[in-house]
């Protein structure tokens, strides 16, 4: 892979007192968090990692956030949005692409309410690699954020996908459950869902599902769906449909 500006460069440069790894649970920001604190070590500035409750996590994501962090000795604080999911998304429907006001609402507001109670230099670390979105390959690896008052630091974004699974199993790091079921966000907005994981979701997470149903049901008393950009599959046409493990059960 090839090398950016270290964490301790970093911190060094941009004289960092404050510093905030944004922890989703996912794989890149498992890397990433692990890396720079690991980096960081013995850096005396303070050292936050966040996880933004959405309100619209899988069930399984804050536990597992909070294992992580109590195994590596991580200063983890757990975020609330002051908006409620399930009420906005009554009235407004559930995000699309092109709509994606939950990330807004839910996700970076609280993170940016946390960072501004920090003393400066502060600064906001993510685990972006440019090979995910085209948007992220224009920001540089430091960017100064006005909102926040803060920098925003990228330490990996020059990694590629199998730069960080080949990290995670070099340091034997745990990896999230939800992949080895066929998801990759523990947000599940319905922004970038498909007809696969609401299937997933269905068999694994029938309470969860069962939310988004009458979520529809509600949204189809106005003649609307929940569900933006994704067809005319609603969440009750996929209640209907069996999925592997009801056809099959483990059990069986």
């Amino acid at each position: 892979m090839a090398e950016v500006l270290r964490p301790k460069e970093f911190v060094e440069e941009y004289c960092i007192r404050s510093l905030v790894c944004c922890f989703s649970g996912g794989r890149s920001s498992l890397v990433m968090t692990h890396y720079v604190l690991s980096e960081l070590e013995d850096v005396e500035i303070d050292k936050f990692v966040v996880f933004v409750d959405t309100g619209v996590m899988l069930p399984d994501a804050v536990q597992f956030v909070k294992e992580v962090a109590e195994t590596y000795g991580w200063n983890l604080k757990i975020l609330h949005p002051k908006i409620d999911f399930w009420t906005y998304a009554k009235r407004y429907g559930t995000p699309s692409i092109k709509r994606r006001w939950c990330c807004k609402l839910l996700k970076l507001q609280p993170i940016f309410d946390f960072i501004k109670s920090l003393p400066p230099q502060r600064a906001e670390v993510l685990g972006f690699r440019a090979d995910e979105v085209e948007r992220r390959q224009k920001k540089p690896v430091v960017w100064y954020r006005r909102k926040t008052r803060a920098w925003v630091y990228y330490p990996i974004k020059s990694w590629t996908k199998k730069d960080v699974i080949d990290y995670i199993k070099r340091h034997n790091l745990p990896e999230p459950p939800w992949y080895k079921l066929g998801l990759k966000e523990t947000c599940l907005c319905g922004a970038y869902a498909h007809k696969k994981e609401w299937l997933i979701i269905k068999a694994h997470y029938p309470e969860l599902f069962e939310k988004f149903v009458e979520l529809d049901k509600e949204r189809q008393k106005w003649g609307r769906t929940a569900f933006y950009d994704h067809g005319p599959v609603s969440a009750q046409d996929l209640a209907k449909q069996k999925t592997l493990l009801e056809v099959a059960p483990k059990n069986a």
